[in-house]
């Protein structure tokens, strides 16, 4: 699976459980995904998230969506954390 923004491929997710909606896994991050690094690390900030820190484009939830086998597959925003794991629905 690999997780893109826009027309951006970030990296690859291995999967490692779905739960209803909600899926889990490991991110393997490209170089790509460093420029995205802030938000993700805001996304997942115990402190709470604060969106206007950020750009209207990437807070367009439209422009998030996994690829899984030649499908696309919109998704919410993911959290990825430190130890490179990644969670979506």
């Amino acid at each position: 699976m690999e997780l893109m923004y826009k027309n951006i491929f970030l990296g690859k997710i291995e999967i490692t459980e779905r739960e209803s909606f909600w899926i889990s896994g490991n991110f393997y991050p490209n170089p790509e995904a460093s420029e995205f690094k802030s938000f993700f690390d805001a996304l997942v900030c115990e402190d709470g998230f604060d969106e206007s820190q950020f750009d209207e484009d990437l807070l367009d939830e439209n422009s998030w969506y996994v690829c899984e086998n030649g499908k696309i597959i919109g998704i919410s925003y993911p959290a990825i954390y430190d130890d490179s794991e990644i969670g979506f629905r």
